[in-house]
């Protein structure tokens, strides 16, 4: 699996890969987990994320 650099899209390698395990795991579009994982406290602290600051689907797909 290729990881993200954290020059090219801004998102840190291992949080991308974070974001695609879940979609994975919950069999879910980029976009669904996204959101559910921007609403989720304990996800938001895990990733060093605040509201707001995720990327977009398109981010994680490039």
């Amino acid at each position: 699996m290729q990881i993200s650099h954290p020059a090219g899209n801004g998102v840190a390698g291992w949080k991308h890969a974070v974001l695609h395990f879940l979609r994975l795991h919950m069999d879910a579009t980029l976009q669904e987990v996204l959101d559910w994982a921007e609403e989720m406290e304990r996800v938001r602290a895990a990733l060093v994320l605040e509201r707001g600051e995720f990327p977009g689907p398109s981010a994680l797909c490039k």
